[in-house]
């Protein structure tokens, strides 16, 4: 069954996702050299990316949730909790004129978005411990909007070079995935 606090979970979990790929979307942006079509290319890219990686993620989980159920909200909780910390890491480190790529490239763009979705992979190998099927589709069917959406944001942000910092973008996605992990546990542990 679909409830509100699923829906408004897996909109925080695709607005903290996505957190990287704005940094690097706000990044290309500020070269002022996208096209349309290009910027497109990048927001479905980044987006599809972090479709395909939880799936993927998705799939070694379901093949060990027999096995783990007993301590699966454990395991969602560290997981989320090592990429939200290491999310925050990075924004302390964050130097915005180390992170020019050069986006005419398709294979760049393709790597840009492998890179930023990997935290997505171990974000979907909870899934199953914690959603059915169907909240599954749904679920990778919001993030990837909420990817999409966000990357096209960071692009124009970027254009006009008034945005939020990089450095707090990371800060509050790395907030919002720990939240999210604290959550899990609490309502298996606590309620």
């Amino acid at each position: 069954m679909i409830s509100i606090g699923f829906l408004i979970e897996v909109i925080l979990l695709g607005i903290a996702l996505s957190m990287d790929s704005f940094t690097v979307s706000i990044t290309c942006g500020l070269q002022k050299c996208m096209c349309k079509k290009r910027c497109l290319l990048l927001a479905f890219c980044f987006g599809i990316f972090h479709v395909i990686m939880p799936a993927l993620g998705c799939l070694l989980g379901e093949g060990f949730h027999y096995f783990m159920s007993s301590f699966d909200h454990w395991i969602a909780f560290v997981l989320l909790a090592i990429i939200g910390i290491k999310m925050i890491m990075e924004g302390r480190q964050f130097k915005l004129k180390e992170k020019i790529f050069d986006i005419s490239s398709t294979k760049v763009i393709i790597m840009l978005a492998l890179a930023t979705s990997m935290d997505a992979f171990v974000v979907g190998i909870g899934f199953p411990l914690k959603y059915t099927f169907p909240q599954i589709l749904i679920a990778l069917a919001i993030i990837f909007t909420t990817l999409f959406t966000i990357s096209l944001i960071g692009i124009k942000m970027g254009e006009k070079v008034h945005f939020i910092k990089p450095r707090i973008a990371l800060f509050i996605g790395g907030i919002i995935l720990i939240g999210i992990g604290a959550k899990t546990l609490l309502e298996h542990t606590v309620f």
